[in-house]
């Protein structure tokens, strides 16, 4: 009986320390904790501790998702963290306009905006 008591402590105890940070992805970052890597910055990251931020435009969802934005020291490249993905846009030209694929990276008034196949998404 006490090997049994014993044995379900012992088993309770490590999968209760299992969880807490052990969802660290191939480069250290715990995504329970909000942090996603940043190729540019080289280190775990998390969204809503970055300077520039924006919101998800969707009328549709009652909860928007929000997005960072991360430059390069020399602004030829944007990192935007998404929810479940980063994606590096490159500048491609004197303007500030930041381009990959179907994704578009422009500057507004207020702050940044980005489109997906000419549609803006975040703002």
């Amino acid at each position: 009986m006490k090997k049994v008591i014993l044995s379900g402590a012992i088993f309770f105890c490590a999968f209760s320390f299992a969880q807490t940070g052990s969802d660290r992805d191939s480069n250290g970052c715990i995504g329970s904790a909000g942090y996603t890597y940043s190729k540019i910055k080289e280190n775990c990251l998390r969204v809503f501790e970055q300077e520039i931020k924006m919101t998800q435009i969707d009328q549709k969802n009652s909860s928007a998702s929000m997005a960072a934005i991360i430059f390069s020291d020399n602004k030829r490249k944007a990192e935007i963290l998404l929810p479940g993905e980063n994606i590096i846009l490159k500048k491609k030209c004197k303007k500030d306009i930041w381009k990959k694929g179907k994704y578009i990276l422009t500057p507004t008034e207020t702050g940044y905006k980005l489109e997906k196949d000419n549609i803006a998404i975040y703002q």
